[in-house]
């Protein structure tokens, strides 16, 4: 019985000191902190600075919506007759906001012109869709850069979509 107490106490002593031993190692131990090791060597090799955060950047995108909603019908076409989307625009350019909102019917008519030359069937797969995400951006980059100099969208995003 005497044995199995001493024993018990022993075990609990280790699994404590070993707590301590890698609480202190870690420097988590209160009020002490573990010695910094020397790097390998000679001692000559200096220790690199410690790494700083990345600094942030100081720019902020605002997103446009374009409303309404974009709707199109296709004409010859067995597997839709209707597409609905409604699109935002990202920018982070200083007046890009604004350029959008005065040129909005250039704007407009060049996503129509460009809608018209859909097909249902080219739409209906993801890869699709980001193709035509992908010249939407495109088509008000290029108004936007005819009538202000400046393509001023850093991206375009659908917010739904809707074939029928």
């Amino acid at each position: 019985m005497k044995r199995t107490i001493l024993l018990s106490i022993a075990a609990v002593l280790m699994v404590a000191g070993s707590i301590a031993g890698t609480l202190f190692a870690l420097g988590r131990f209160p009020g002490l902190e573990a010695a910094p090791v020397p790097p390998p060597g000679d001692g000559s090799t200096a220790v690199p600075p410690a790494p700083t955060a990345p600094a942030q950047t100081s720019i902020q995108t605002t997103y446009v919506s374009l409303d309404p909603a974009f709707t199109m019908s296709f004409q010859d076409s067995e597997t839709a007759q209707f597409l609905q989307f409604n699109v935002d625009v990202a920018v982070q350019e200083k007046g890009a906001e604004e350029a959008i909102k005065v040129h909005g019917p250039a704007i407009r008519n060049g996503l129509v012109m460009l809608l018209s030359g859909q097909k249902a069937e080219d739409l209906q797969s993801r890869e699709g869709k980001e193709r035509l995400r992908i010249q939407i951006r495109d088509e008000i980059r290029d108004t936007l850069s005819r009538l202000t100099g400046k393509p001023g969208v850093v991206e375009v995003f659908f917010t739904s979509f809707l074939m029928q």
